[in-house]
């Protein structure tokens, strides 16, 4: 009885403490600690660093995606593992590269359910998570969409108030045959719909906002179409400018950064004709590879910085800044201490092109970088002084010993490898195929692969005999037969 007692005593002591300490300004500033910061992780497809004016004046003038990179830690050193948007995505969202999870292109390849996301571990500690794709090669049918409460990728209509959550459906001829239509849907209607979905959330949320609008082909609305009409690419850009205004300026830019985690990236850039490339997906330059990064973080002070970063960062900082534990498969590195002034540890990112080895049996290219060296491994290897040459115009690989960057790359590799990749490969179905194929992804597909390969089957010897097909296929579509 007297145990009992004095339990009884104990838990009555303890409510009277916890009443007085939250009637105490050490209770409200612990509460306000305490508050989950939201998450907001917005991600614009084939966006060039040098086409935001807050890392190149040369180009478009970007002043609403400028003032998020002001408020935040600009990443002038970012880079891509992939130049195209499904596996760059992946990378992202699982905080692994390719050699982990095992999507390696567009085409052919799903990310399974046995790999953990960052919305399911962020929906673990209570977030409500909502993901408005812009773009195709994202459809729930590829993956991405677990952990997200909301993965609205409804293409089938502009109607924002349409915000319907996305499940695996079998969907019907006509359903078919309209989506076929729809590659993309603009900025403007991918951030409405976010918007209408926010304001039914309370804290703690995180979105992830795509928008694909930057991506070939380039036709930006009014009055962009006519402003940029000599360089369409960058209207594009400048019109995701303007919209992400509208979109934070409805939710108040001073309320977002006070209580939001802010992640601004590119998935990849656009080789806009350099290196002889078109557009992206086939080599593996930092026109492609370079991308823009930025971390707002409420109370920080904003800062920049020049050291490497990349897309499997992005999943540990989230971790560290939200005080979350961080899962143990991930393979990149908190950016925090680097945002704190720190230095971070010394290393190389891999990073890889493998779609036209998948989608055309051309030889593989894979490489890695550091802050100093950009060796690229094919049937002619490449190595680049990114300190002197960072556009890439001078190959040394004649003067290097290419048995050590091997050598280096071969470790990489085996450390980043897991049993469990291959079983990402899974054969699309002929309408994901057709789409993609309209989307400039696939030409043919290979009967089979080589064992080995050779100079003949690189892809920078390969892709201007793509492109005379390509235009070969316009003119003929065009019904001018002449011009062949």
């Amino acid at each position: 009885m007297k145990l009992r007692q004095l339990r009884s005593g104990i838990i009555l002591s303890t409510i009277l403490l916890g009443v007085l300490l939250s009637l105490s300004p050490l209770s409200s500033q612990r509460n306000k600690a305490e508050k989950k910061l939201n998450v907001l992780l917005i991600t614009i497809d084939t966006l060039r660093a040098d086409r935001l004016s807050c890392y190149s004046n040369q180009h478009v003038q970007t002043p609403n995606i400028d003032r998020i990179a002001s408020r935040g830690t600009l990443f002038t050193r970012a880079f891509a593992h992939n130049p195209t948007t499904l596996p760059s995505h992946t990378n992202i969202l699982l905080g692994s590269t390719p050699l982990y999870h095992g999507v390696h292109a567009n085409t052919n390849f799903i990310v399974r359910d046995e790999f953990l996301t960052l919305a399911e571990v962020l929906k673990e500690k209570g977030y409500s998570t909502g993901a408005f794709i812009g773009g195709y090669p994202l459809k729930y049918r590829f993956g991405l969409g677990q952990g997200f409460d909301m993965y609205d990728d409804d293409f089938f209509t502009r109607n924002p108030q349409k915000t319907v959550k996305r499940e695996i459906q079998t969907m019907d001829v006509a359903q078919k045959a309209q989506e076929m239509l729809n590659a993309e849907r603009r900025a403007d209607v991918v951030l409405e719909k976010a918007l209408i979905w926010l304001k039914t959330q309370s804290s703690p949320w995180f979105l992830w906002v795509h928008c694909f609008d930057p991506h070939d082909p380039y036709d930006p609305p009014e009055p962009f179409k006519t402003q940029f009409k000599e360089e369409l690419y960058d209207g594009e850009v400048a019109f995701v400018d303007s919209m992400i205004s509208k979109f934070l300026g409805a939710l108040g830019w001073n309320d977002v950064f006070s209580q939001t985690l802010v992640i601004f990236t590119g998935d990849h850039g656009e080789a806009l004709g350099e290196h002889g490339e078109w557009t992206h997906g086939f080599l593996a330059y930092n026109c492609t590879q370079w991308t823009p990064l930025f971390i707002a973080v409420p109370g920080n002070k904003p800062s920049r910085v020049d050291q490497l970063a990349s897309h499997i960062d992005i999943f540990p900082t989230v971790c560290d800044i939200l005080q979350i534990e961080k899962p143990s498969f991930l393979q990149g590195i908190s950016l925090l201490p680097a945002m704190r002034g720190k230095k971070l540890p010394k290393r190389q990112v891999y990073f890889e092109s493998l779609g036209p080895y998948y989608d055309k049996g051309w030889a593989p290219l894979r490489g890695y970088l550091d802050t100093k060296i950009k060796f690229i491994d094919s049937p002619i290897p490449e190595v680049y002084d990114l300190e002197k040459d960072f556009n890439e115009h001078t190959n040394l690989a004649q003067q290097k010993d290419l048995n050590l960057f091997k050598s280096n790359l071969d470790q990489i590799i085996q450390a980043q490898l897991s049993e469990e990749r291959a079983k990402a490969e899974k054969r699309a179905d002929s309408q994901s195929l057709e789409k993609l194929r309209s989307l400039g992804y696939i030409a043919s597909s290979p009967d089979s692969k080589k064992e080995k390969y050779g100079p003949e089957d690189d892809i920078k010897v390969l892709l201007p005999y793509h492109h005379k097909a390509l235009q070969a296929m316009d003119v003929s579509a065009q019904g001018n037969i002449h011009g062949l």
